[in-house]
């Protein structure tokens, strides 16, 4: 079986001659070659893009508590399992278990405290390379901008009551 680089250059090929065009753009070749059934996509390929389109939505869902504020209405985490890395993604209000919910929350104070520190490292170099400007500041407490935060989930709750009144 030809590598799918080989597939693609007999196929542009084809499509050049057939052109008869000096230069070609790659999506008129990609919708010809897809009509003609010269090239198409693997399955691999389609679960790939399928899989990030859904993840996407998942990640983006969120549900608006009792109490105002919006939450994310589904999480993930990643657990080791035979060897491999999985993601698993679990309903807030209904699932996963004690262990999951740990798990994604401990994972995601990994991650921002990754990007924390990360933007420490940055403002420093910064600071250090110009050192004749203005100090940059990077405080690490976030405690006001999550209020701030809330104080706006609620305003924004208060705006959609008054709106369905």
């Amino acid at each position: 079986m030809k590598s799918f680089n080989e597939q693609v250059l007999r196929a542009w090929n084809e499509w050049e001659a057939t052109t008869g065009a000096e230069a070609n753009n790659p999506d008129d070749f990609v919708a010809w070659a897809m009509e003609n059934k010269k090239l198409l996509p693997h399955i691999q390929d389609i679960r790939r893009l399928l899989r990030k389109q859904v993840t996407s939505a998942l990640r983006q869902a969120s549900r608006m508590d009792d109490g105002g504020f919006s939450y994310r209405a589904k999480q993930c985490v990643t657990i080791g399992e035979n060897g491999l890395q999985l993601r698993l993604w679990f309903d807030t209000d209904n699932g996963g278990t004690p262990n999951l919910r740990q798990k994604a929350v401990r994972q995601r104070r990994d991650g921002i405290a990754s990007d924390v520190y990360r933007a420490v490292c940055d403002v420093e170099h910064m600071t250090k390379k110009f050192p004749g400007e203005s100090q940059l500041n990077f405080l690490t407490d976030f405690s006001e901008d999550c209020a701030e935060r809330r104080a706006a989930d609620l305003l924004d709750r208060d705006k959609d009551d008054e709106a369905a009144a």
